[in-house]
């Protein structure tokens, strides 16, 4: 049931930023986002974090054939994430997460 929750709200959050952002944005030239610094992801918005940490996880998922999250592993993965971040603002994202998950994921 908690999974379940979490997917509907994680559906809500990114359709409802889907259809506010095609409706109020100019279209964009396309981002390479395996080239995002931490340091450009701290720069963002609070709700632009929070999105793109959420695209990041996915993605390492999808990039590991991963299917499955372990709920209780999320936020232990992100305060990594952050901390890697922190210590290497000139590293990426991805290798911030790679660092997190040590090839694993939750």
């Amino acid at each position: 049931h908690r999974m379940n929750l979490v997917h509907t709200r994680l559906a809500a959050i990114v359709a409802g930023s889907l259809l506010l952002a095609s409706a109020t944005a100019p279209a964009a030239e396309p981002t390479d986002f395996t080239a995002t610094t931490c340091a450009q992801l701290a720069a963002d918005t609070e709700e632009s974090r929070a999105f793109a940490l959420i695209f990041y996880y996915g993605y390492m998922a999808g990039a590991s054939g991963k299917t499955t999250v372990e709920d209780d592993k999320v936020a232990g993965h992100l305060v990594q994430v952050r901390d890697y971040c922190n210590a290497n603002p000139t590293a990426t994202v991805v290798a911030a997460f790679k660092a997190a998950l040590g090839g694993k994921r939750g």
